[in-house]
């Protein structure tokens, strides 16, 4: 018991003092400390030890701090394996304390006491310390905050891992259910439904929402007071904030009363009731979002026969009226007090949980059902040997201290909301070599007795590897490029020129990666496919494996020094698209289609002849626009040699001249003929084609059966 004495008086003078600080206080015992593992959930296990033959243990536990200590306590005779009863108050805890008390039997071996408190999280840190053979020393860390109020002196300290489940659960306070109350008269077959879930009661306070009279239940039953016009409700006519703990009496002697209906008497009777049914409307409003749990306890009133079912009659009749305007039933509990009240016939008050919380709650302890006293998931580490940490002290305890593989690499990550576009991080990817997964922390980075820089990374699997980027170098620039294009996966239907077709936009992203170091990198690029498109596999093939990282994929990429690499990454997205076999557009999807699909030797064979005669009739197209060009050249040269030959006739000198451009004339007279014969005959194969093309594309047909995958494509 001196132990116990020293510890509430530290307890105190720390209370006093304010050496605590935000923490809450210690559990008090006088048993030994053996071992206390912390995890990261907010929570640490501690395992005490009470010698033989002791005839009873005092535990002191914080009052905040009782649930979660119920919730977890186990006290077991190592020798016998028998568990021991525990007593505590049900009530009041006496100074913020619970005191809770073990009776032991006259004989019993050692006991094992464990529990789980809130305690702050460790927090790890990591040391990579790198070579020039592929490896490194990963050392890791555990930083350990003794803020219990007692100083753990010689005891085996552990960390957890994050797979330890932890929840709040209220075990200390009194829950009452409401039960139904039943008759033997021949008039009631079976008790009606009444909605008694269990609630909080004891020290805990709730708000208050509000207070209806008999008269304005009736009046929220009849649907309002009048039109919904009128000056806004200001709560006057219900109590805003007062703790239930006042009791039914001093609500009927009117003191409740009067602060309840203060300045209500200014008002008249008909704009008092369109007062109060707009409250009971403004307050089913905030009810409706479901974020607030609430309790409606009804109340008897003269005249009343069954004082109890007549006050939960009325209880039930106001959750009626909220769940009618929109307030999820499942938020509201109903109580029949039966106790007297002339003021009052229903009271809404707000409870300390919402509904999501306490459906939380629920699953949470579906999920504990199953759990021993040891808590969930196993530690990380344990320490062989004992160690000593004083109170409001923190310690550095070594986790991990392991040579492992790593190499320094390039990291380009143009995906994080720190990363960059065009330069790549140095990195460490390095090997996680522990049957443990480490946690997320920082990593500071080692080589050559240098520092050189920090990184942080994500929870590293056991086993497997990690990038931790830990500065931005410049020698390695990225240049990226982004195209999309479109093209034909499979055909669909044919329909006199018109194809519907399966077509795949592919998005294709084209870095270039250059290597301005004077020696050769490796560089790991992380590229993030678009949402609503697939990596193409194709694109995937041309590289090496590749591997995810928080969701994006990995390309290795070796670049020689002094020299530019370019990686293709494409990705695609299927979409439905009708292509014009009519259009040189069109023509040319198809054609490009052809070159890489694999279809029914007479399909193909149809549709090379479309293209062929598309082209052929594109070719003569061609000429017959250079023909037609030639001859505007010819008729404009014939022109201005006419009206040359004419200016010479006056001058007696140019004989010889004129005879040189007749010449010249009639030379370009015969091409613009022959040209124009030309331009006829091609006009007319040009025709013809266009009209073999036609039946071509009338003949040609592809119909898509519902139960049967389409011919197109194999």
């Amino acid at each position: 018991m001196r132990a116990l004495k020293t510890l509430l008086l530290a307890a105190t003078a720390c209370a006093t003092l304010g050496c605590a600080g935000k923490y809450a206080p210690p559990v008090l015992s006088d048993t030994r400390l053996g071992r206390v593992i912390i995890y990261r959930n907010g929570v640490s296990y501690f395992e005490r030890y009470a010698p033989a033959g002791e005839e009873k243990i005092t535990l002191r536990v914080p009052a905040e701090r009782v649930d979660d200590f119920l919730k977890s306590l186990s006290i077991v005779d190592e020798k016998s394996g028998k568990a021991m009863p525990v007593s505590y108050p049900t009530l009041d805890a006496y100074e913020g304390y619970a005191t809770m008390t073990i009776e032991l039997p006259k004989t019993h071996g050692r006991l094992r006491i464990t529990y789980v408190t809130e305690s702050p999280a460790w927090k790890p840190s990591y040391r990579v310390v790198l070579d020039e053979g592929g490896k490194a020393r990963l050392q890791g860390w555990a930083v350990v905050d003794n803020v219990s109020g007692e100083d753990w002196t010689n005891v085996r300290i552990g960390v957890g891992s994050t797979s330890a489940l932890s929840f709040r659960y209220d075990l200390h306070s009194v829950r009452l259910v409401e039960r139904a109350t039943l008759s033997t008269g021949a008039a009631l077959a079976a008790a009606p439904p009444t909605g008694g879930s269990p609630y909080a009661v004891a020290t805990r306070k709730v708000r208050v929402l509000g207070n209806i009279s008999a008269d304005e239940l009736a009046m929220i039953q009849s649907g309002g007071g009048g039109d919904a016009g009128g000056e806004r409700a200001t709560g006057a006519s219900m109590d805003f904030e007062m703790d239930d703990s006042a009791s039914a009496d001093e609500e009927d002697s009117g003191e409740s009363y009067s602060r309840s209906r203060r300045g209500a008497g200014k008002q008249s009777a008909k704009k008092k009731r369109r007062h109060d049914y707009r409250y009971f409307q403004s307050l089913s409003q905030r009810l409706q979002g479901g974020q607030h749990r609430v309790r409606i306890e009804g109340f008897a009133q003269e005249g009343d026969g069954d004082r109890q079912q007549a006050s939960l009659a009325r209880a039930n009749a106001m959750r009626d009226q909220l769940v009618s305007m929109g307030v999820p039933a499942g938020n509201i509990d109903v109580v029949g007090t039966g106790v007297m009240n002339r003021r009052e016939a229903v009271r809404v008050l707000e409870t300390e949980q919402t509904a999501d919380a306490n459906q939380a709650g629920r699953v949470a302890e579906a999920e504990a059902e199953a759990a021993d006293t040891q808590p969930v998931g196993h530690a990380h580490f344990v320490s062989k040997s004992a160690m000593s940490i004083e109170a409001d002290h923190s310690a550095m305890v070594s986790i991990l201290n392991q040579v492992t593989e790593a190499e320094r690499v390039y990291f380009y990550d143009p995906v994080s909301a720190r990363g960059s576009k065009k330069y790549a991080f140095n990195a460490v990817r390095i090997r996680n070599p522990s049957p443990y997964t480490l946690d997320s922390g920082p990593f500071t980075i080692y080589a050559d007795k240098q520092f050189l820089g920090e990184g942080l990374a994500d929870p590293i699997l056991p086993g497997s590897l990690a990038f931790i980027p830990y500065a931005l170098d410049r020698s390695i620039l990225a240049d990226p490029e982004v195209k999309t294009r479109e093209e034909i996966e499979r055909l669909l239907t044919i329909q006199r020129g018109i194809i519907t077709t399966e077509t795949r936009r592919i998005r294709s992203t084209k870095l270039t990666l250059t290597n301005r170091a004077k020696r050769d990198a490796k560089v790991f690029v992380r590229h993030k496919v678009a949402r609503g498109f697939n990596l193409d596999t194709k694109s995937r093939a041309k590289t090496a494996k590749v591997a995810k990282l928080g969701g994006a994929h990995l390309f290795p990429v070796n670049v020689k020094a002094g020299e530019a690499v370019e990686l293709i990454i494409e990705e695609w997205t299927p979409l439905m698209k009708t292509v014009d076999i009519r259009t040189a557009r069109g023509i040319k999807d198809v054609t490009l289609f052809l070159k890489k699909a694999r279809l029914e030797p007479e399909l193909k064979q149809k549709l090379d002849q479309i293209v062929k005669s598309y082209s052929a009739t594109a070719d003569l197209q061609q000429r017959i626009d250079l023909l037609g060009e030639q001859m505007v050249v010819y008729r404009r040269r014939v022109d201005e040699i006419n009206v040359q030959l004419v200016t010479l006739r006056k001058v007696p000198q140019a004989a010889r001249l004129r005879r040189h451009l007749a010449k010249k004339m009639e030379e370009i007279s015969n091409r613009l003929q022959q040209a124009t014969m030309e331009m006829t005959d091609l006009k007319g194969q040009q025709m013809t084609l266009r009209i073999e093309l036609q039946d071509k594309l009338a003949e040609l047909t592809l119909e898509r059966k519902d139960d049967e995958d389409a011919p197109a494509t194999k």
